[in-house]
């Protein structure tokens, strides 16, 4: 796993391949710019396997619709959030439909949808707000800007290329280079897609393989 400061310089190493391009030292604020973009954009495609927590059991206030656990740390923002299920179930919670459901008409305990909280330290809001128990959620961990000594956990090549891609199109000195390099980037980006897709995914999850039997004597 690569350091911020170790991708800057083997980008600086790709892009002096490039005639024409002009690479100098003032380049590296630059080029790390470059490379926490494309880290950036590239984190909020998926849910990466290396950011995301699966099934996570968080307990609701049973009154303003919240977790007990501080999100602070763990969650960002509510599109970091992949699913919310009821308490053992594979139930998702659907998204709170703004436009057409008013929230005060949703009663009872049992969690129905959650929205978006500005309250950094919970995140989402639960509805009905008197909702009880726990739910398991499924939710990916933004990192924080990347320092130089920071190893960042991506792969290499697509932010290596993304980020010569960038800098080489702003230099502008070399098109055919430029065009290079953007057919590398995008190349190494559809293998990270390709890669994920290789293991099937069951169609139907909300049929569970049984795990204990009963036997009824015949009379």
């Amino acid at each position: 796993m690569a350091t911020m400061s170790q991708l800057i310089t083997r980008t600086q190493t790709r892009l002096s391949q490039v005639a024409g391009t002009s690479v100098q030292l003032y380049s590296e604020d630059r080029i790390r710019e470059m490379i926490q973009h494309k880290f950036d954009v590239m984190f909020l495609k998926v849910f990466w396997s290396q950011f995301t927590t699966y099934g996570e059991t968080h307990t609701l206030d049973g009154t303003l619709g919240v977790t007990t656990t501080d999100m602070t740390d763990l969650l960002k923002s509510t599109e970091d959030i992949a699913a919310i299920y009821r308490d053992g179930t594979n139930t998702t919670l659907s998204l709170l439909p703004t436009a057409t459901l008013n929230p005060a008409t949703i009663t009872g305990t049992t969690p129905q949808y959650f929205s978006g909280n500005t309250d950094v330290t919970k995140r989402w809001t639960t509805w009905p707000k008197a909702s009880t128990g726990d739910v398991q959620v499924t939710y990916r961990t933004r990192p924080a800007t990347y320092e130089l000594e920071d190893e960042v956990d991506f792969d290499e090549q697509t932010l290596i290329l993304g980020a010569a891609f960038d800098y080489a199109e702003d230099d502008g000195t070399n098109p055919a280079a430029t065009d290079k390099l953007q057919g590398l980037f995008e190349s190494r980006v559809q293998q990270l897609y390709e890669a994920r897709n290789i293991i099937p995914i069951k169609l139907d999850n909300t049929v569970n393989i049984p795990t204990a039997f009963s036997f009824v004597e015949l009379p």
